[in-house]
This record gives C-alpha cells, sequence and structure tokens, in this order.
C-alpha cells in the first residue's frame, strides 16, 4: 500500500482571530468527511502584532484544534503558526491530509524536548513528519535560536535513527530574514541561520543531496523549522535531488551573493544548504516532487529592475523546467508525463504585487490553489518567491 499526502489550501475572511479559527477548522472537518481524509499537519498564516500575540494565537490554534479534533475521527494534527500577513483573505490554512486507509500507519510522538511529529512505516521504509519547531526563547539572538531548533530536530531523528540526511523538505522561517543587526561582525539573520544549518548538516555526508528548502522570513516567530524525512529502504524507491540548467545550486553560490561575515570554523560565508527541488520516487506511492522556494535568479544573479510580472513569469519558468520530463529525466527518473503541481506558496515583498504575480500564476495554473502571503524573502531585491508539491501516480 502506497502512502500519500493530500494538500489543500482554504481561507476565510476578516473577523476575530478566534473566529476565523473556528470557521477554518468548520471547513476542515466537511472536507474531511466528505473526502474520507484526515488531518496530519496544519500549517496557519496569520498576521500577530508582536511575539507575544504570536504565542498568544499559537496557544489558541492548538486550545482550538485540540477541542475540535474529535470531529475528525482522528488524533490532534501537527501545527504550525507562520507570522506572514494574507495578502487575500483574513486566515489561510495548508492543510496536509491522508487517508483514512493511511492513517491507521501513522504514529504520534513526543520527543525530550516537547517537539511532536508523526512516523509512517510501511514496505517502502520510514517517513517522519514534524509540528513547527520552536526555540525556548523568540527574543535570544538568531544564531542562537537556529542551534538550538536544529538540535531539538537533530535529536528527534536520533530518536527515531534516522540519519539528518534522510530530511527531503526542510522549512525554514526567519524573523527579518534580511535584517542585520547593528553591531561590528554582526550577520544578517538569514546567514545566521545558513551558519547553523551548514554545522548541522556537516555531521553527516549527503551523497544523495541536500534536501528541498525554502528560506523565508517572517515578521515574527523567531525561528521555526518544520521537515519530512525519508528514510527508503525498497530497491525501487529513491530521493533524488534535483538542479536546474538555468540555476546555480544554492549550495554552490559563490561569496559575492552571500550577505555577512565568514564563520569562524569554516572561515568563509556558508551557502544555504538545499538542492532546487527534490523527488521521492516510489513504485507504489508515484512520484512527489518537493519545489524549493524558487525565485528569479539566473545563474545566481536576481533579475533586478524588472518589475513583478518579469519576476514572477521567470519564477514559474524556473519551476516549470525544473519539474519538466526532460529534467527529471536527466536525472534518472523515467516519468511518462509531467508531475502536476498540487499547490503553491507565493511569498510578495509587498502588498501592491498582488494583483500582478496572482493574474500571472491563474493563468499559467488556472487549476491550482495558491496562497499569497506578505513576507521579506531571502534578497533584497527579490520581489517574489514561490513554492510548490507536485505529483504524478506510477
Amino acid at each position: 500500500m502506497g502512502f500519500r499526502v493530500i494538500y489543500n489550501i482554504d481561507k476565510v475572511w476578516f473577523r476575530d482571530f478566534g473566529q476565523m479559527v473556528g470557521e477554518m477548522l468548520d471547513k476542515l472537518t466537511e472536507t474531511t468527511r466528505e473526502r474520507g481524509i484526515v488531518p496530519l499537519r496544519l500549517a496557519f498564516f496569520g498576521n500577530p502584532d508582536d511575539n507575544g500575540q504570536y504565542l498568544e494565537h499559537r496557544n489558541w490554534l492548538l486550545s482550538l484544534i485540540r477541542e475540535r479534533c474529535d470531529r475528525f475521527g482522528w488524533r490532534m494534527p501537527l501545527v504550525s503558526y507562520v507570522a506572514q500577513k494574507s495578502l487575500d483573505s483574513g486566515l489561510v490554512m495548508e492543510s496536509q491530509c491522508v487517508s483514512r486507509e493511511n492513517s491507521a500507519l501513522v504514529r504520534e510522538h513526543l520527543s525530550a524536548e516537547g517537539v511532536r511529529y508523526f512516523t509512517v512505516e510501511t514496505r517502502e521504509g520510514k517517513r517522519l513528519f514534524t509540528e513547527g519547531i520552536l526555540p525556548s526563547s523568540l527574543d535570544a539572538p538568531i544564531l542562537e535560536q537556529s542551534d538550538e531548533v536544529l538540535g531539538k530536530l537533530g535529536a528527534v531523528l536520533d530518536a527515531e535513527k534516522m540519519d539528518i540526511n534522510t530530511i527531503v523538505r526542510q522549512w525554514n522561517y526567519i524573523e527579518r530574514i534580511t535584517c542585520v543587526p547593528l553591531g561590528e561582525g554582526a550577520n544578517q539573520h538569514y546567514q545566521d541561520f545558513n551558519d547553523a544549518r551548514s554545522h548541522f548538516y556537516a555531521r553527516t555526508e549527503w551523497k544523495g543531496g541536500y534536501p528541498a528548502a525554502t528560506g523565508i522570513g517572517t515578521s515574527h516567530g523567531g525561528i521555526m523549522v518544520e521537515v519530512d524525512a525519508v528514510d527508503l529502504k525498497c530497491r525501487k524507491c529513491a530521493a533524488v535531488a534535483l538542479d536546474n540548467a538555468l540555476q546555480v545550486a544554492a549550495h554552490d553560490y559563490s561569496q559575492n551573493v552571500l550577505v555577512g561575515v565568514a564563520d569562524k570554523i569554516f572561515r568563509h560565508k556558508t551557502t544555504p544548504k538545499f538542492e532546487r527541488a527534490k523527488a521521492v520516487v516510489s513504485p507504489e506511492s508515484g512520484l512527489q516532487v518537493y519545489i524549493s522556494g524558487t525565485a528569479a535568479i539566473r545563474g545566481e544573479a536576481s533579475l533586478t529592475g524588472v518589475g513583478i510580472a518579469k519576476q514572477t513569469v521567470t519564477t514559474l519558468e524556473n519551476i516549470e523546467y525544473l519539474i519538466s520530463r526532460q529534467n527529471l529525466r536527466k536525472h534518472g527518473i523515467k516519468a511518462e508525463k509531467t508531475p502536476e503541481i498540487q499547490i503553491f506558496r507565493v511569498y510578495l515583498k509587498a502588498e501592491n504585487l498582488l494583483d500582478e504575480a496572482r493574474r500571472i500564476v491563474c493563468e499559467k495554473y488556472p487549476g491550482v490553489k495558491a496562497l499569497y502571503v506578505l513576507t521579506d524573502v531571502c534578497r533584497d531585491e527579490l520581489l517574489i518567491e514561490i513554492e510548490g508539491v507536485a505529483f504524478t501516480a506510477e
């Protein structure tokens, strides 16, 4: 029996936060009953005023979901709360669900550090899904938060006897990602996170390539990391790193495009350790492609001064090539058809960019559900970043 995650996006209009969450969970309850599925993980995107309200909202979310999870006919799903303002709703939720048949395979765990996560074991191997992992203090320096969060993630993987290199998808949420604090030798927040990730990843070898990943800004919430990991045992299964001939691999960027100071151990500015995409190939579950956060970058240079329309078109062209049959076959994946994109997350730098970006995305992919949120992306000159997930049945 294969195992597949079913993705969906729901939105509700502006009202009291608790009312929005309640309406969202009512929608989710209706969807799960109609489709015979249960929620594995829920990611909410909201607009708290500060870190205090962020934690208040998060606790409220957890409480309301816990109260209502019996309506799903299942256990409490994993939850992440992302401080990114929805540009076309009051609150938006990405749900990751599984069939009721598959839900019997899911095992719930709580780590010694209090991290909730699920595991699934089939003939294909073992899969692991975490909630959004937070530090003990959102006010600590970004590097300190990053080290703590990645340490918690490492402890989860150790407990499940899964190597760090089994991570196939990682979401890295970084408060004020492009901020450079005042003071001599201060690093950009993103560079601090990249340094911490480089040290964490250096604990193992990455012969199969790094995970797909998104490093994206948030208004509040410190550092939060969430992962999918896959330890495949089936001879015909594989997790394959996908390059894009149109772009330099992020982990091969030159020092010229990195912001900050050299890491004291590595003695250079560390690169973002992720692949443009990661494909999980399975005869039973089919082909799933995790599309990393993608922007209007050609080679390693951003397209500057071209406006939101050109950046959006270029970003979609990068994604289209990345998941094309031509590129999949180049990486040894014999796909009979191009994977179909299930959802998009569209990250925008300014509110006035929404209409043009949404028009272009909808014209190119009219059947794909997408969420649009306001946030900083990893380079000041980039106006948009898009990530997604694509499937094809085998």
